[in-house]
């Protein structure tokens, strides 16, 4: 099971994002860094655990408010040995420089953006090392709704991102989950939102998903440095 830390980004500093309601973000508070800044925090997550994976939600992006490409460019390639997975909304992935992009970073393809089938599939067809992020609220996937009636047009590496239950601590929906595990066998899954404890981490490691996405839980001491070495990250 991997566990991939979660940064929200905006205007330059790391935000406790909360159900999706990207209005009301504020400044993370974290038991494990002094302050909000991206390089305290991805220095704090590092020193918890040499993460392989490190996901960032660039917010000004996805709200089409400018971008923090060149921050996120400059700590990719301080730490080259992570791979970043990078959600930058749609613009910067059809308008993506190879030279201007460091290797290690992964762009996702959020379904909360809306894409008719035939630009998904270019999508797909001409960035082979993309993830598809399915974005879900409390009515169910945000837009797109081909991606579920046809999953063997997912990439590789998919994400169940449960905005609604994102920094609420209100625990894995793990009957939706399995029901959209079930349409698909071939791609990886990993999940988003909702994450309380390493009980949780546990019981999802019996259900064939590959990672979970964790932001809050690390910020509160919830998962410690103890029990990322005892059992995940394997």
């Amino acid at each position: 099971m991997l566990i991939i830390p979660v940064i929200d980004l905006s205007q330059g500093i790391v935000v406790h994002a909360i159900c999706g309601k990207r209005k009301s973000y504020q400044p993370i508070t974290s038991a494990i860094s002094s302050n909000c800044k991206l390089e305290s925090i991805l220095s704090a997550f590092f020193k918890l655990y040499p993460f392989k994976i490190i996901y960032i939600a660039d917010l000004d992006a996805i709200q089409g408010n400018g971008n923090q490409s060149k921050l996120i460019n400059k700590f990719a390639l301080k730490y080259k040995e992570c791979e970043f997975w990078v959600d930058a909304g749609i613009h910067q992935i059809l308008t993506r420089k190879s030279d201007k992009t460091n290797k290690n970073i992964k762009f996702i393809l959020g379904s909360e953006n809306n894409i008719a089938l035939h630009d998904y599939e270019k999508i797909i067809m001409s960035n082979p090392d993309i993830l598809l992020s399915l974005d879900f609220n409390e009515n169910g996937l945000i837009n797109n709704s081909y991606l579920l009636n046809n999953s063997s047009i997912w990439p590789k590496k998919v994400i169940v991102m449960m905005l609604h239950r994102v920094g609420s601590n209100n625990g894995v929906d793990i009957k939706y989950l399995k029901d959209i595990t079930g349409l698909n066998k071939n791609s990886e899954i990993y999940l988003a939102g909702g994450i309380k404890n390493s009980n949780d981490i546990k019981s999802l490691n019996s259900k064939n998903i590959k990672g979970c996405l964790i932001a809050t839980a690390l910020h509160q001491q919830k998962i410690t440095k103890k029990e990322l070495n005892l059992f995940f990250n394997g």
